[in-house]
């Protein structure tokens, strides 16, 4: 008799794990949207949003041998996961394994969103480039890859438009060395756009509307900026309020869940959690999902052959300053262990800016390439 697998959560890690373990056993998907959808391309879709229609992939359309409930996970409890579809309809899912790849909530759904349709998706690139468009003052707020990455898109389409990105902290693109932030800096500053370093934005509040119109946001020097459009890009946080009704006491102070080195959650053998819910002491970089698949994918298949298997182990990234940040199609920098920084453009360019890694991801799924 064929084993089962439920894995919660269709974002790099759970639709990767999806394609890969169907081919080993039944499989249940279950996410809160219809579609997969390349994440490092957000920036470039939102000035180009005719490239939804290669980053953003519907999971019926490479999906294959895989059963697919488009639903909320609402309550985990180690053994079941309780799941209201979006049609209301409610499911109660037991398996052999059970995989949490739910990722993260951010305060803006522009990087992505709680729930929605492949159609909603679309819609949504097109409102925010219509908004961008009409837009002369732009505020980014958060300078991480993806408020440093948006600036450089936006600053390239659009070279008239004032853009303005505000960072809490003193520095951008933290998880990578001095050298390549400030470089990035740099070659921002160059093009026009503004820093604001080590500025909370006081008000208003994080919002999930792109829409363009006029306000003011107030800063914890007490400085105002203008603006006509504001974008939140600041990171996220764990989406694991499915845990707190039976198991909060695997949460840590800031929703992370506690696993073992083999990414099994503590006590639960039979659950598998990755990407960024996983409680491990490593950045969050979706570079690194890439050896959370790989373990989990190992370990699974052993224990359906031999729940007695050995499994094996993964070593957090804890010194990795690896990171390709685009600042637009053309030109970028990355940090490259052990060289160090990488300022000529043509390196980013061809690992990363000009394709926004779509094609990478779409050949992993096995989702044909379009036109």
């Amino acid at each position: 008799m064929s084993k089962s697998v439920v894995i919660y959560g269709g974002g790099i890690a759970g639709a990767t794990l999806a394609t890969q373990l169907s081919k080993h056993a039944n499989v249940k998907l279950v996410s809160s949207l219809d579609y997969f959808e390349v994440p490092m391309a957000m920036p470039r879709v939102a000035v180009q949003p005719d490239y939804a229609h290669q980053a953003v992939m519907p999971f019926h359309s490479f999906l294959k041998g895989v059963d697919f409930i488009h639903g909320k996970l609402e309550r985990f409890t180690g053994e079941v996961g309780h799941v209201i579809g979006v049609d209301g309809a409610e499911h109660t899912l037991e398996a052999d394994i059970s995989i949490l790849a739910t990722g993260s909530r951010f305060p803006s759904e522009l990087i992505r969103p709680t729930s929605g349709s492949t159609k909603e998706r679309h819609a949504a690139f097109k409102s925010t480039h219509s908004a961008i468009e009409a837009a002369q003052k732009i505020l980014l707020v958060g300078g991480g890859p993806v408020g440093v990455e948006m600036a450089g898109e936006i600053i390239e389409r659009f070279p008239q438009k004032s853009v303005v990105l505000v960072e809490s902290s003193g520095e951008v693109l933290k998880g990578t060395s001095r050298k390549t932030a400030n470089h990035a800096v740099k070659v921002l500053q160059q093009r026009g756009v503004t820093f604001m370093l080590g500025e909370r934005v006081l008000s208003p509040a994080p919002s999930s509307s792109q829409k363009a119109e006029a306000g003011q946001a107030k800063l914890s020097s007490g400085e105002v900026v203008d603006y006509d459009l504001i974008i939140w890009c600041v990171g996220g946080k764990p989406n694991t309020d499915y845990m707190q009704q039976d198991l909060a006491h695997l949460l840590d102070t800031r929703g992370y869940i506690a696993v073992e080195d083999t990414f099994q959650m503590k006590g639960q053998s039979s659950v598998f959690v990755l990407g960024d819910i996983a409680g491990i002491d490593e950045v969050k970089k979706a570079l690194y999902v890439r050896g959370h698949v790989k373990t989990v994918t190992h370990n699974v298949l052993q224990i359906l052959k031999n729940p007695q298997a050995k499994l094996k182990s993964y070593k957090p990234k804890t010194n990795d300053n690896m990171m390709v940040v685009t600042l637009g199609s053309q030109t970028g920098v990355s940090d490259v262990p052990p060289i160090g920084t990488v300022k000529a453009s043509w390196f980013t360019r061809m690992a990363k800016a000009k394709t926004m890694l779509v094609p990478m991801y779409r050949k992993a799924l096995g989702a044909a390439a379009k036109a």
